[in-house]
């Protein structure tokens, strides 16, 4: 497996991906061709023989040390190898090599990935329960 920064030939596969894992709580594509944009470098994606397996966003915050992981998807055929955790490292690597000093993000309460950020050291600093809408929870995680 293969970690490299997307190119913009990847940001259809990318949507893809986004799609199935998040449905219509997803970005829009045009969004994630923005973030390749606004953020270069900062969209990596999993490669297994020239097909996507995965992919994070992570982009710089409001201030100058603090970086935000914007989304984190696996295929599902992917899924349970470790390959998750390989993405986030990754992406929590290229954000502490821009001056990013605290990342943080924000997670379903009941998504099992929150067991992947917290053995990567996020911590909860929060909780919104209506992050996306009435019903949406999220929790605000932080790694300093």
């Amino acid at each position: 497996m293969k970690i490299r920064a997307a190119t913009k030939a990847d940001l259809a596969e990318v949507y893809q991906l986004e799609y199935v894992a998040f449905g219509e709580h997803g970005y829009p594509d045009f969004f994630l061709r923005q973030a390749w944009d606004l953020w270069p470098g900062s969209l990596l994606v999993a490669e297994s023989e020239r097909e996507l397996q995965g992919y994070v966003l992570a982009g710089r915050g409001e201030k100058v040390n603090e970086g935000w992981i914007l989304s984190l998807a696996v295929a599902p055929a992917a899924r349970g190898r470790g390959l998750g955790r390989q993405l986030l490292q990754a992406a929590v690597t290229a954000l502490e090599e821009q001056g990013c000093a605290r990342i943080k993000l924000t997670v379903l309460p009941d998504n099992p990935a929150l067991q992947l950020y917290q053995r990567l050291g996020f911590i909860e600093a929060g909780r919104e329960n209506d992050y996306f809408g009435p019903g949406e929870p999220r929790l605000v995680m932080v790694r300093d």
